[in-house]
């Protein structure tokens, strides 16, 4: 009984402390990603650096960190004014902490990058490259479902993740809600409660995601 109630009380620690905000994305294997030469009257869109970003969260067990990383370069192919494929590369040794400043900043800057977690020395870019784009019913504010590859960290899993997109004159906009993807599925494993870390070490799994894309023509 008295391992009834501690679990309990586990439990409600861990629901309490949470993690990175959104919703969870399953990863599968890597998709064909073979261009679809047969599209008509096809538009690219380059990305723009300045004005595109990537917004993360990762979390240990009372608190978690915030920052983002850069989108570095990209394009987006959009047919009958609808995006059907495209890719955008992220510029891991280009990450910022946003809730911590100096010296504490750059600790935890240091950290990611090292063998850790992402290991910028080996895998210093991450890329997502589109192979479905999906309508949605547009009910919880998203237009579509974009399936893409995103390798990270030397692995390449398949993600299907909610988006907004709008034109607007020569202006393509594509942005996401927040939403968690688990690192473990790409070998990052430091930390992880899988491989028995203790409780109050332990960081979480799911890496928080934000994106937000800004294309021309």
């Amino acid at each position: 009984m008295k391992n009834f109630f501690f679990l309990l009380t586990l439990a409600a620690f861990f629901t309490a402390c949470g993690g990175p905000e959104g919703q969870a994305v399953e990863s599968s294997e890597a998709e064909d990603e073979t261009t679809k030469t047969e599209m008509v009257s096809s538009t690219q869109y380059n990305v723009d650096p300045a004005a595109s970003v990537i917004n993360w969260e990762g979390s240990k067990i009372a608190y978690g960190h915030t920052g983002t990383v850069r989108v570095t370069d990209g394009q987006l192919i959009v047919a009958n004014d609808a995006i059907v494929g495209g890719k955008f590369a992220i510029d891991l040794r280009e990450m910022e902490s946003t809730d911590l400043e100096g010296e504490k900043a750059t600790k935890l800057i240091s950290h990611l990058q090292s063998a850790d977690f992402f290991d910028v020395e080996t895998y210093p870019m991450a890329n997502f490259v589109i192979t479905q784009v999906q309508e949605a019913s547009n009910e919880d504010g998203r237009t579509h479902d974009i399936t893409g590859n995103l390798t990270l960290h030397g692995e390449s899993r398949s993600i299907t993740i909610p988006a907004t997109v709008s034109m607007e004159g020569g202006m393509l906009k594509a942005s996401t809600p927040k939403f968690t993807i688990d690192r473990t599925q790409w070998g990052m494993e430091y930390g992880s409660g899988a491989i028995g870390t203790v409780q109050d070490k332990m960081i979480n799994d799911n890496i928080g995601l934000e994106i937000m894309l800004v294309a021309n023509k």
